[in-house]
């Protein structure tokens, strides 16, 4: 069983639009598409491990109308939920799609509600109470006013003492604490800006140096982007470039492209697949999520397309390539 942690959840708004237009005062546009569905890191995981038939539980901290439509997308699509209710509304986020320039998305994304110590309390102690259930742990996305940045650093200790596998995907200052944690594998979320732990991450050199600097920590793997469709995975013994085809991919969604990644690498370990191979088949799985409007690739056959088309090379500590 798969445990998935979102501390921040949210509810998704997508729009596509031809242009945005200035029209006297205002910049206005009409969206010829839309998509809403249930969101956050974590809760994007579920949906896709449901979607491959993967049993798992959804966590969270939820509230208000937005909170109870996040957890009936979660049941319909078949995950179970153990969520822990706030008084506050759960925030939506927002992401404007321009026609061509669908790889570079306008999100708005809010901070969330505040979460007060009581009901911080009431979520560990669900915590502890599921980790007698799973055997990974999948920590994802930002963290909410109220809780402590070093929370994830919490949680992978708390499942590291039961041999719980873990996983992370966060971005900012949340990366460094959960990376001191030692989870199995952790794949920083580079979106906002290419720099992870202070370090800047301007070619593969660079990219394997960060990576090389979070093992020290105890992490088995590291898995860092370096466009849309590339990544590296560093381990202590080998690096590996994983490669889509980029001319061949038709953009129409980025939003949750990256959770599907984190999933397809689940259920591939689930599977009993090394990481090298789960990791290329998670690619698979994300720009396959690229190519639909509704976040989730729930056609097997094109995340098989996509998988054809992945290349996966070993790579040296010692590289010049930019």
């Amino acid at each position: 069983m798969i445990l998935t942690i979102t501390m921040n959840p949210a509810y998704d708004l997508i729009y596509w639009v031809k242009e945005i237009e200035q029209q006297g005062e205002t910049q206005l546009s009409r969206a010829y598409r839309t998509h809403s569905s249930a969101g956050g890191k974590g809760v994007n995981v579920s949906l896709y491990l449901s979607s491959v038939g993967i049993e798992n539980i959804a966590m969270g901290l939820i509230g208000g109308h937005t909170g109870r439509a996040i957890k009936r997308s979660l049941r319909e699509a078949g995950a179970t939920t153990n969520l822990t209710w706030i008084n506050d509304e759960t925030r939506s986020n927002v992401a404007i799609l321009r026609k061509g320039e669908e790889g570079n998305p306008i999100e708005v994304n809010s901070a969330g509600p505040e979460i007060s110590e009581r009901a911080l309390d009431q979520f560990l102690e669900q915590y502890e109470t599921m980790l007698h259930r799973v055997s990974c742990v999948v920590l994802s996305g930002s963290i909410p006013p109220g809780v402590p940045k070093e929370i994830y650093n919490k949680l992978v200790k708390m499942a590291k003492k039961r041999d719980i596998r873990t996983v992370v995907n966060t971005g900012g200052e949340y990366v460094g604490p959960a990376a001191k944690a030692g989870p199995f594998l952790i794949k920083p979320d580079i979106r906002e800006q290419k720099k992870v732990m202070g370090e800047e991450l301007t070619n593969s050199r660079s990219i394997i140096k960060v990576g090389k600097k979070i093992l020290d920590y105890g992490t088995e793997y590291v898995l860092l982007s370096h466009g849309l469709t590339g990544d590296i995975l560093v381990s202590k013994e080998k690096n590996w470039d994983i490669e889509a085809n980029r001319e061949e991919l038709v953009v129409r969604n980025r939003v949750g492209a990256g959770d599907c990644l984190v999933g397809g690498i689940i259920y591939q370990l689930e599977e009993g697949k090394s990481v090298q191979e789960a990791v290329k088949y998670g690619l698979a799985a994300g720009m396959a999520s690229v190519e639909v409007y509704e976040k989730i690739p729930r056609d097997a056959s094109l995340v098989q397309a996509q998988l054809e088309q992945i290349s996966l090379k070993e790579m040296g500590d010692d590289i010049n390539e930019s």
